[in-house]
């Protein structure tokens, strides 16, 4: 469930909706933290938790990245 808020505030911050917009769920192992790269078992579930990303093209080849937690602050990388 993207954050139905991410298009608007991407589009209040950098002046454009965004090309693209993805989420990674949260996930957590249950049993066998760094055991399954060494043959071992492992348990991991999803979560409700996760992380949306919008993203959108630039001329100039510098990304911005802005965090919704922080609707104030663009950074340059």
């Amino acid at each position: 469930m993207t954050d139905e808020r991410l298009p608007d505030q991407f589009n209040r911050t950098f002046g454009r909706q965004p090309d693209l917009i993805v989420r990674s769920p949260g996930r957590v192992n249950l049993i066998g933290e760094h055991t399954d790269y060494n043959d071992g078992w492992a348990l991991p579930m999803a979560l409700n938790l996760g992380t949306d990303v919008a993203a959108g093209r630039r001329d100039d080849q510098t990304p911005r990245i802005a965090a919704l937690c922080c609707a104030k602050t663009v950074c340059r990388v």
